[in-house]
């Protein structure tokens, strides 16, 4: 029997974590699954791991290539994808065992081709932190745009044709925020019906993104991919009402996205890099900031990476009040 959903599980060096997220795929209330992982030029014991589950059970099939990061991975993994619909889970989370059914009942049930639900933080010590953003339904492009929803990448289902037909892949080479691009472009294409249930625990652990040292060089590459996605929807939209207000939309998330991230090298002491990247784009996008949008104490930093001048720049990396 054909299976009606591929799951893509991305894996590099995770053999503390992997067996129980594969574990959370096959407690799953429905079934009809396939589970690809694709491993990632693992150096420890991952593949045996994997090795083992799929020998027995025939739904999970491990693929290996040279270490090339998830986007890689997840390319792998989506080009083989024989399901109808295309799920992701990465080897260190897991799912509820009724992930799988409740978003295809709410695919099925809403007449769309996308479903997601909320998710929680699962921390070392067994915390759990929930989802704690509203669940939007339908055209999501604008809220997901503005922030004011967040789909997570562990957290959708949607139809494998709609990736094809927009040829919608993981950008190779971004270092950050590769999955916000994914899903912006993926909702600027389909209508959406969310599930107001937090179904995933996304693991948070020493050496994940989001418990890594900051590196700008390195988080830059979300703004870059923020506006690689911007550059598609509104190529997808040109010359339509539309086209407008989604071009006015990612104007200020960007604007604000570089505004933050300019006052943050400062505090960490990038003047010099700071200086030249204003001096470049970052400039001409900070002027476009809404500044009716910001708090008071927002408005003086702004005012402070936009006067370039290093010595107050200097002074404000050693203020620890703001």
């Amino acid at each position: 029997m054909n299976s009606e959903i591929s799951i893509i599980m991305p894996a590099y060096n995770l053999e503390a974590y992997i067996a129980n997220s594969i574990m959370s795929v096959q407690q799953q209330t429905f079934t009809n699954w396939q589970l690809l992982v694709i491993d990632d030029g693992s150096t420890d014991m991952t593949v045996k791991i994997v090795s083992d589950a799929a020998e027995k059970d025939c739904r999970i099939q491990l693929l290996r290539q040279e270490n090339g990061g998830s986007a890689s991975a997840r390319t792998a993994g989506i080009d083989v994808a024989a399901g109808k619909y295309i799920a992701f889970l990465d080897g260190d989370d897991l799912w509820e065992p009724t992930f799988l059914e409740s978003l295809l009942a709410a695919v099925h049930e809403a007449n769309v081709e996308m479903a997601y639900c909320g998710y929680s933080h699962l921390y070392s010590m067994g915390v759990n932190t929930k989802f704690s953003y509203p669940y939007v339904s339908g055209d999501i492009l604008a809220a997901v745009i503005k922030g004011s929803t967040q789909v997570h990448i562990g957290c959708l289902l949607v139809e494998k044709a709609v990736i094809e037909r927009y040829a919608i892949r993981f950008t190779e080479g971004c270092l950050i925020g590769q999955d916000q691009e994914f899903i912006i472009k993926l909702v600027a294409v389909v209508k959406v019906q969310a599930v107001p249930k937090e179904l995933m625990q996304y693991r948070i652990r020493m050496g994940s993104a989001i418990n890594s040292k900051w590196n700008w060089e390195k988080h830059i590459h979300a703004i870059w991919g923020l506006k690689r996605a911007a550059n598609v929807v509104l190529t997808q939209n040109t010359g339509t009402e539309r086209a407008t207000q989604l071009a006015l939309l990612f104007e200020r998330r960007i604007s604000y996205k570089v505004f933050k991230f300019l006052w943050r090298m400062i505090k960490k002491g990038y003047q010099a890099d700071a200086m030249q990247l204003l001096n470049e784009d970052f400039g001409r996008d900070l002027l476009k900031l809404d500044m009716s949008t910001l708090k008071l104490t927002e408005k003086m930093k702004y005012r402070v990476v936009y006067s370039k001048k290093t010595r107050l720049w200097n002074i404000i990396k050693y203020l620890k009040f703001i």
